[in-house]
């Protein structure tokens, strides 16, 4: 959920600067332009204000260059920032009256707190009858008066114009209750489910237990409009949700995921990185998964942008000024320039991205399409200091290696050597298996001999974690970015782009440039021979939160495709950027042979510093048989038709996008039992179209 709307319209932006047919039409239907109508006398698009018929082909002449003022990196709109008027801020000043004022009506519990406030500055009167009390101001009391101020972020890169979550089917007495962000946040899991092929949650049940499914998703400051409603509109003695402390904590966000979504009982974890946060949550996701915790995780980001935080990071200078930006001639999308020469502070936006994780296994039974692999993820903090937000270079930590390492230490990098000392080890093993087995063939023991079994896959498993995965983890002699690379037989050189956090601050960029460079040196990679550094933000600005989401999904994306998109606003790279020798800046998008692997970084507030290692996913599918591969295609062809069909399905008003669930995948009699029992899973109940236990 992004400034550019969905994932896929997001894309077509960021590589090809327009939209497609297809991409007007689900941009149309968001912002509310147009709606499907099935009737007797016409099946097809209207326009939603004239009624009148719109033909698929004619949307984007008609829609597009609406669509591309009000989506994206703009001017504020009041409706999207929490009724946020920059012309018209205001703030509350202090003013002493000069002489008595007019006395006016208020009720007795109002006039004792005026008395009680002002003391001897006020008289309070009851009204003949006793039905009210009048209250007079005095010379000398205080009182506060709004006034309008002028801003300087003018500028911020908002949700499409007139996203509303109940188009998407949330009902409204959820949109009511829960913070925006929350909103937000269950739209992008559900598409981050169907694009998963899972239409229905509830339908994991059916292939891992209930208590294998968790949850990470955190956010950078939480729900912006209770925290209003709380320090602001209640001191302002406003009406007030009763609940707003609720939607203030963070975990509450992945609490209505699983209450309205999922009905999980996994792993819990949700995650808190400022501007690092969705990298901070798919580590501590696949650290879950890693650690046989769970098998599927929900991970991702959100943040809102709202008038206390865009003041707040004004005052510390650390967000573009739109004022001089304008007095410079640059339209609002011009503002955001990662690694210019002119870059002057960060695009403040709001969104959620949201992405699902599963091990390897459990993805290929289940048929789910494989996007990328998380070949590595990595986070770290910094040096001493002062400022919470500067960046720093602690994530080198992930190339760290003992100097003069000899050939010998290092065999482990090739995979004909892993394999052979696997296949050596396993042959050991397999002659154990069978000593075991041929002793207890005497006593005829089915028990023991499937202990025995039981003892050889764990071993094995075991076995394949040594050679396979993990076998550079406590070797000071192979990093463990240069060991995930080896994992699949890729060195540096095979790293085809670098996701820049590329927030378009002077320190950011610059950092972030360096602690690339560094790493590429360390790992050796061919000089004149450099990364294309992806600098996002340009166009969506930055989402706190949600930011490493969207730019994890255009790894992907860029992957599928073999493009890595241009920043089209470098239109000078700053000359101190030129140091950095194994960096590429693009300002346009490249079509290459194919990515085999990427890093991302990712660089929050309080020393949070994160990165992945993404993989091309083919590397994964070329480790199965023909059969297991076959066997694999046929699902995963199967789930992408039925996604194809709910997003159709949704456009033209079969059904929701979010299907709240009304009650868990189990009976009340057997909540218990369903917890309890590892071997229970869901089946599909053709009669009601549901999953249940």
């Amino acid at each position: 959920v992004s400034p550019h709307g969905n994932a896929e319209t997001r894309w077509e932006v960021e590589a090809y600067g327009e939209l497609s047919v297809a991409g007007c039409i689900e941009l149309a239907w968001i912002m509310g332009l147009i709606r499907h109508v099935s009737d007797q006398d016409y099946i097809g698009w209207v326009d939603a204000k004239t009624g009148e018929p719109v033909r698929d082909a004619d949307v984007k002449a008609r829609y597009e260059e609406h669509i591309r003022a009000h989506t994206g990196i703009r001017l504020i709109e009041p409706d999207l920032a929490l009724g946020y008027d920059p012309h018209k801020k205001q703030v509350l000043r202090e003013v002493q009256i000069e002489h008595d004022m007019a006395p006016f009506e208020a009720s007795a519990d109002d006039a004792a707190a005026y008395k009680k406030s002002n003391g001897d500055r006020v008289d309070v009167w009851e009204n003949a009858g006793g039905a009210s009390w009048s209250v007079r101001f005095l010379k000398g009391a205080l009182v506060r008066v709004p006034a309008a101020v002028n801003a300087t972020r003018l500028v911020a890169a908002l949700l499409p114009t007139g996203w509303n979550a109940t188009r998407f089917g949330i009902p409204e007495d959820i949109v009511k209750q829960a913070d925006p962000v929350t909103l937000y946040v269950l739209v992008a899991t559900v598409e981050a489910l169907v694009r998963s092929g899972i239409t229905d949650p509830y339908e994991l049940y059916q292939h891992i237990h209930i208590s294998e499914v968790g949850n990470t998703i955190g956010s950078g400051l939480g729900g912006a409009q209770a925290l209003q409603d709380m320090f602001w509109n209640r001191g302002q003695d406003r009406e007030t949700r009763s609940d707003a402390l609720q939607e203030t904590f963070i975990s509450t966000i992945q609490a209505w995921v699983n209450m309205l979504l999922m009905s999980g009982a996994g792993p819990v974890k949700p995650s808190v990185g400022a501007c690092a946060t969705t990298v901070l949550s798919i580590d501590t996701a696949v650290d879950a998964i890693q650690a046989g915790k769970a098998k599927v995780m929900i991970a991702g980001g959100v943040d809102e942008f709202f008038e206390e935080a865009s003041a707040e990071f004004a005052s510390m200078g650390a967000t573009s000024n739109a004022v001089d930006e304008f007095a410079r001639g640059r339209e609002p999308s011009e503002m955001c320039r990662p690694c210019t020469s002119t870059r002057n502070g960060f695009m403040e936006g709001q969104g959620a991205g949201v992405v699902v994780l599963m091990s390897a296994s459990t993805a290929i039974a289940c048929g789910a399409p494989i996007y990328g692999i998380i070949g590595m993820s990595a986070t770290a903090t910094d040096k001493q200091g002062r400022s919470v937000p500067a960046p720093g270079k602690g994530v080198l930590g992930s190339v760290r290696e003992k100097a003069g390492a000899t050939a010998a230490s290092l065999r482990k990098l090739s995979v004909g050597h892993r394999r052979r000392a696997f296949e050596t080890q396993l042959r050991m093993l397999d002659a154990w298996r069978a000593n075991e087995l041929e002793l207890l063939a005497e006593v005829e023991d089915p028990e023991a001999q499937a202990e025995v079994d039981e003892q050889y896959v764990r071993q094995r498993r075991a076995l394949q974690d040594a050679w396979g995965n993990e076998f550079w983890k406590q070797n000071p002699a192979i990093s463990p970015l240069r060991g995930s690379l080896a994992v699949w037989g890729l060195a540096a050189d095979d790293i085809g782009l670098a996701s820049f956090h590329g927030t378009s601050t002077k320190a950011n960029d610059l950092n972030e440039s360096e602690v690339v460079d560094a790493q590429m040196r360390q790992l050796g990679r061919t000089p004149g021979y450099p990364v294309p550094a992806v600098c996002q933000k340009w166009l969506t600005g930055h989402s706190k939160g949600a930011a490493a989401a969207f730019m994890l999904n255009g790894v992907l994306q860029s992957m599928r495709t073999g493009l890595v998109p241009g920043n089209r606003n470098a239109d000078n790279i700053d000359l101190k950027l030129k140091k950095c020798d194994y960096t590429v800046y693009l300002s346009k998008t490249v079509q290459t042979a194919g990515i085999k692997a990427a890093l991302l970084k990712s660089f929050g507030f309080g020393q949070v510093g994160g990165e992945l290692l993404v993989v091309h996913p083919d590397y994964l599918l070329a480790t199965l048989g023909r059969a297991q591969l076959d066997e694999y295609n046929a699902k995963l062809a199967q789930r992408d038709t039925k996604a194809a069909r709910y997003w159709q399905d949704t456009l033209v008003g079969n059904h929701p996008f979010v299907q709240v669930k009304q009650h868990p995948p189990f009976a009340p009699e057997q909540e218990q039992r369903v917890y309890l029992d590892p071997t229970a899973r869901t089946q599909y109940d053709p009669k009601t179209n549901e999953y249940r236990f």
